[in-house]
C-alpha cells in the first residue's frame, strides 16, 4: 500500500502563508480564543531558521493559511499486532474478557506475523498523516510470538526511521505467569532498543499484584528501563496496583519520571476527594498516566 504521507521538500526551503498562534484573547482573565497570524518560515537542514512577517508574493511553498503545530506524540499504541490493513472483522461476543482475548490472540498471532511488518508501516503512515512522528509502542512478548513481534516491528521502524521514531515497551500481553512469559521478558529486557518493561492486570491475569509488580520493578531496575503497566482492573484491585507501583517508585527514585500506568480505569470510579488524593501521590512519585 502506498503512503499518502510525503515530505513536502528536502534541504533548505521556505514556507509562506503559515498560520501560527501568537497569543490569547481574554474575557475577565479567562481565555476565550487563540490569536493567530500569518508568517513566512525559513527551513535550513531540517530546522526552523527564521520566522518572518508573511510575504504572500514570496517564491515559497504555500501553506495555504493552515495552522503549523509541533508534531504529536502517541504515547500508547500497539504497532505490532493490530488488524489494520486487513479486511474488516466484527467483534465476536465470545471475546469479552482479557483472557478471552489472550486465547484469541494465541490463535491468530502466527498468521498476523506473516504481514506485521507491512501493516505496521501502514499504521505508521496513518499516524503521520494526522501529524504524529513519535510513538511509545508496546510489542507482544508471549510464548506464541516469542520475540518475533519485536523483530518485525523493528524492521518496520527501520524502514520509517527518516520521518518516524519510537520507544519500545516489552509487553507480556498473555500474562507474566499465566503463560510462560517471564523468561522471555528477561530476554527482552536485556535488549538495547527496549526502553520499558510492561505489565498487564496483575491480579486478574496472574493472580498476584505483589508477585508480578515485584518481578516487573526488579527487571526494570536490573536493566535500567522504565515501566508501563496496562491496568484495566477497576475497584480495590486497580487502586491497590496503582498505590503499590507508587510505593515502588518512591522506594526507587531511578524509576521516577519513567513509570506509567496505562488505561488506569480504576481512577474513573473515584470521588473528587479520592481523585485529588491519588493525583497528589502520583505527582509526588512522578508516576504518569498513559
Amino acid at each position: 500500500m502506498q503512503s499518502s504521507y510525503q515530505f513536502i521538500a528536502k534541504g533548505n526551503y521556505s514556507l509562506k502563508n503559515v498560520r501560527l498562534e501568537t497569543g490569547f484573547e481574554y474575557d475577565n482573565e479567562v481565555v476565550i480564543r487563540t490569536k493567530t497570524d500569518l508568517f513566512c518560515i525559513e527551513i535550513e537542514d531540517g530546522k526552523i531558521k527564521s520566522v518572518k512577517p508573511n510575504n504572500p508574493d514570496l517564491e515559497a511553498i504555500d501553506a495555504k493559511r493552515k495552522l503549523m503545530l509541533p508534531a504529536f506524540k502517541d504515547m500508547h499504541i500497539h504497532l505490532d499486532k493490530t488488524l489494520y490493513g486487513l479486511p474488516w472483522q466484527a467483534l465476536s461476543p465470545k471475546r469479552r474478557t482479557v483472557k478471552d482475548m489472550i486465547a484469541y490472540e494465541q490463535e491468530i498471532i502466527p498468521g498476523l506475523l506473516k504481514t506485521s511488518v507491512e501493516r505496521a508501516e501502514q499504521l505508521i503512515d496513518l499516524l503521520q498523516n494526522y501529524g504524529t512522528n513519535f510513538a511509545r509502542t508496546h510489542f507482544n512478548i508471549d510464548p506464541t510470538s516469542v520475540l518475533k513481534s519485536l523483530e518485525n516491528l523493528e524492521k518496520a521502524l527501520e524502514n520509517k526511521k527518516i520521518s518516524f521514531s519510537a520507544e519500545l515497551v516489552a509487553f507480556p500481553q498473555h500474562g507474566v505467569y499465566y503463560t510462560e512469559s517471564a523468561p522471555l521478558m528477561k530476554e527482552a529486557a536485556k535488549l538495547k532498543n527496549v526502553g520499558f518493561i510492561g505489565g498487564l492486570d496483575p491480579l486478574s491475569i496472574d493472580g498476584s499484584i505483589e508477585k508480578v509488580l515485584d518481578f516487573t520493578v526488579q527487571l526494570a531496575l536490573d536493566n535500567k528501563k522504565g515501566i508501563d503497566i496496562h491496568l484495566h482492573e477497576a475497584g480495590e484491585s486497580g487502586m491497590k496496583t496503582i498505590n503499590y507501583l507508587i510505593d515502588k517508585a518512591i522506594e526507587n527514585p531511578e524509576l521516577q519520571g519513567k513509570t506509567f500506568v496505562s488505561h488506569a480505569f480504576a481512577l474513573a470510579y473515584l470521588n473528587t476527594k479520592e481523585a485529588e488524593e491519588i493525583a497528589e501521590k502520583l505527582a509526588a512519585a512522578k508516576v504518569g498516566i498513559a
